[in-house]
């Protein structure tokens, strides 16, 4: 009996409550973003901004130039990762290379199919430019804070052109 009247309490306490779940949609919206940036950050999906605020886009596909524009942090063609050999790799797959003669500065950066070349092969430095196996740099060609300006290679230096945070 005296278990009886204990769940009957305890039932009587909890019904009153059961109806009063109110949920914090924005709550529930930021943390469901901030769960996607978990996912991406796992797969080494990370985006590169420059001082101005435009980011690294990938215009399209493979023989497409590299550009600066608004950053998106939900498009997908902003989104970027290295690889295990060291390559720039869009989400889609294709990898950042340079259009004509590679060794020489103001060659346009291109998405690629990906290969061994040194051209294809970036490391983030200490600077936080991106720099190729050839020891160019990527950077914003004109003004950085335009909109679709292309993306160029040149000699490693102190721009804010070349900074990529």
């Amino acid at each position: 009996m005296k278990q009886r009247t204990l769940w009957i309490g305890l039932l009587a306490l909890y019904l009153p409550g059961a109806g009063a779940v109110d949920f914090n949609t924005d709550a529930l919206k930021s943390m469901q973003q901030e769960g996607h940036k978990i996912v991406e950050e796992s797969k080494g999906l990370r985006s590169f901004k420059l001082p101005s605020g435009q980011c690294l886009h990938a215009a399209g596909a493979a023989g497409t130039n590299l550009v600066v524009n608004k950053c998106n942090g939900k498009s997908n063609n902003q989104k970027w990762r290295f690889d295990d050999k060291g390559r720039l790799a869009s989400q889609g797959g294709a990898c950042v290379g340079v259009a004509g003669d590679a060794s020489k500065p103001g060659a346009s950066a291109v998405m690629q199919k990906c290969s061994g070349a040194k051209f294809q092969q970036w490391k983030h430095d200490g600077k936080k430019r991106l720099v190729n196996g050839l020891n160019k740099c990527l950077e914003a060609a004109g003004d950085p804070k335009s909109p679709g300006g292309n993306v160029v290679t040149a000699a490693c230096g102190d721009s804010p052109k070349q900074v990529w945070n």
